[in-house]
């Protein structure tokens, strides 16, 4: 009978190697070959993180007014050497405003700087596992940078409509927006060395935003 043997790695010293190199098979720790969901095992060495704006009963303060790509709800660094794949963005509005003009986007690309906002930690899937993520993430910037250059926008959704509707009319809107990679079939590699925004813009919008990413080596994509 064949015997399969295989390197036993979850949380520590998970080893990426260059292009072509050989290497053991996975396999978790009780032996569970490691062919499962990608990000089931990212999620399980430590390596996807959550970030977000807003918490609990502290709704965040969404930019006013129409879209403003200067004016980024959520903003997110991706140093040279790390590349981060979006997982899934939850918006979650609390008030929209007085008229209906509701826009959600993240895009990434390069030239773009966060202005005066509030530093936020993102929290890695595994705290066992001892990593922290290489990004900056600052939220509800108030006078950023919009990118020079735009490499692509991942989604967008929204209410397109700009009609003056009354605060009890707003509970029969559409409050949460959400975006999850798995729904796409798309994994989406932002970096190294560019910038990730997520806009939520109401005419006086109050709420939430929850990102979940997977942050990588830049060498090992």
């Amino acid at each position: 009978m064949a015997s399969i043997k295989g390197s036993a790695r979850q949380t520590t010293s998970v080893e990426r190697k260059g292009e072509g190199v050989d290497v053991y098979m996975r396999m978790l720790r009780d032996g569970t070959v490691g062919i499962a969901d990608l990000i089931a095992l990212w999620s399980l060495e430590g390596r996807v993180f959550t970030v977000n704006e807003g918490t609990g009963t502290t709704a965040s303060t969404f930019q006013a007014g129409a879209l403003d790509l200067t004016e980024q709800d959520m903003h997110v660094v991706v140093p040279a050497s790390v590349v981060i794949i979006p997982l899934e963005v939850g918006i979650t509005f609390d008030l929209y405003g007085a008229a209906l003009i509701v826009e959600c986007c993240m895009q990434y690309g390069t030239g773009s700087v966060a202005g005066s906002g509030t530093a936020r930690t993102p929290k890695s899937s595994n705290a066992n596992s001892g990593l922290t993520s290489a990004c900056t993430v600052t939220g509800a910037c108030a006078t950023g940078t919009a990118f020079t250059t735009v490499v692509g926008e991942i989604w967008h959704a929204g209410v397109p409509l700009g009609i003056t509707i009354a605060t009890v009319a707003q509970i029969r809107m559409e409050h949460t927006f959400r975006y999850r990679a798995v729904e796409s079939g798309i994994l989406q590699v932002v970096g190294p060395s560019q910038q990730l925004a997520i806009f939520a813009s109401a005419t006086a919008g109050f709420g939430f935003i929850t990102l979940k990413y997977a942050e990588l080596p830049a060498s090992s994509i």
